[in-house]
């Protein structure tokens, strides 16, 4: 059984699977029978992975430091 987005399936209504980007959910309507509250939600674009995987900006690589030890497990 792949993996689904849950929230996206609902949002869109077809099954999402984990094997396709982010899918754009913004300005979608989920109806009360999708959710746990049983109110209809507006997702906005913050609630959008998605967008903010688009629009953050790329994360600075971390400096290495030479006095870092590993961590015991």
């Amino acid at each position: 059984m792949a993996a689904r987005w849950l929230v996206a399936s609902a949002a869109l209504g077809r099954p999402v699977t984990g094997d396709e980007p982010y899918p754009h959910v913004c300005r979608r309507r989920i109806d009360g029978t999708n959710t746990r509250s049983g109110r209809a939600v507006y997702l906005q674009r913050r609630d959008c992975a998605a967008c903010v995987q688009e629009y953050r900006p790329p994360r600075a690589a971390r400096p290495s430091r030479p006095d870092a030890r590993p961590v015991a497990a």
